[in-house]
C-alpha cells in the first residue's frame, strides 16, 4: 500500500504548487518521508528500520516491525544510518559560534552513534569536541577526540579527532605540538590536486585551526595565507570559509603590509 501511495505521489509532484507539496508531505506515512536505516548481516537478510544506537562492544540496536533488537558486532557486515536533521542543525550552530545549541544538538547523536562507520557521525563528534573546547570544557573535548581516533583507527574519519586534539593543544598553549599534529594530517589527506568532499571538509577545518595557531604565535603572514586557503581552496563548509575570509580581510586592514602570495 505504501509503495502505491509513493508511486502516485511521485507521478504528480511536478504538477504541485508549494502548498500542494506541503499537503502531500503531511499525508505521507512517516516511513516514506525518512529513509530507513539498514544493517547488512553476514548471516541472514538485511534488517531495515531505525537504528537506536551502538554500544561499546560495537553491537547495534535497531527498531523495526519485529521490535527493538540488538545485533552483535560479529554478525554485522555494514551499517547504513541516515543523516539525522540534528546533525546539520548542530554543525550550523557551531559554525555560527552558538556553541551551547551545538552541544545540545550534537551530544545525543555522538552518544548514540559514535563508532558507526558513517562520515556524518564522526563529523558530528568532531564539531561537538570543537564546541566543548570553545566553551572551556577542554577535558571533555579531548575525551571525544581520543574516542574518535580509537574507534576509527584505519579510517579517514580519525583525522577529525586529530584536528580536535590540535585545538585542545592550542587552548593549552602547546602551539608547536598542535602544528606537528596538523602537519601529519595534512600529509595524509592533502594528496590529490582536487580533494573529494570528505577531504575538503577536513582540510577546511585543519587550515582554519592552523591559521589560529599562527596568529597566536604572532606569525601574521602565515596566518593570513592559511585563512585564505580556507576561503578559496578548502571552501566547505561555507560558513567557516566565510569566517576565514572575514578574518583575512580584518588582518589586512589592521596591517596593510601583509601581502597575498
Amino acid at each position: 500500500m505504501h509503495k502505491e501511495i509513493l508511486f502516485m505521489t511521485l507521478s504528480i509532484l511536478h504538477r504541485c504548487s508549494p502548498l500542494g507539496l506541503a499537503m502531500i508531505v503531511l499525508l505521507l506515512p512517516m516511513g516514506l518521508i525518512h529513509a530507513q536505516d539498514k544493517i547488512i548481516l553476514r548471516q541472514g537478510p538485511p534488517v531495515q528500520g531505525e537504528i537506536q544506537g551502538v554500544d561499546a562492544a560495537g553491537n547495534v540496536t535497531i527498531k523495526f516491525d519485529k521490535g527493538t533488537v540488538p545485533y552483535p558486532k560479529g554478525n554485522i557486515e555494514s551499517v547504513e544510518v541516515g543523516e539525522r536533521p540534528e546533525y546539520a542543525q548542530g554543525v550550523e550552530a557551531v559554525l555560527e559560534q552558538n556553541y551551547a545549541k551545538g552541544i545540545e544538538l550534537l551530544q545525543p547523536l555522538t552518544t548514540k552513534f559514535l563508532g558507526l562507520e558513517t562520515p556524518w557521525v564522526a563529523d558530528a563528534a568532531g564539531y561537538l569536541a570543537e564546541a566543548l573546547a570553545a566553551t572551556g570544557k577542554v577535558f571533555e573535548s579531548e575525551q571525544i577526540c581520543d574516542k574518535i581516533i580509537q574507534l576509527y583507527p584505519g579510517s579517514v574519519l580519525r583525522y577529525k579527532g586529530m584536528i580536535g586534539k590540535a585545538t585542545v593543544l592550542l587552548s593549552r598553549g602547546k602551539n608547536d605540538e598542535a602544528l606537528a599534529l596538523l602537519s601529519e594530517v595534512d600529509k595524509a589527506v592533502n594528496t590529490a590536486p582536487i580533494p573529494d568532499r570528505k577531504s575538503l571538509r577536513i582540510l577546511n577545518h585543519l587550515y582554519f585551526v592552523k591559521a589560529q595557531i599562527f596568529e597566536k604565535k604572532g606569525d601574521k603572514q602565515q596566518a593570513l595565507e592559511a585563512y585564505l586557503k580556507v576561503a578559496t581552496l578548502y571552501y566547505e563548509p561555507k560558513k567557516r570559509a566565510d569566517a576565514a575570509q572575514a578574518r583575512a580581510d580584518a588582518m589586512r586592514k589592521e596591517d596593510p603590509k601583509l601581502s597575498v602570495p
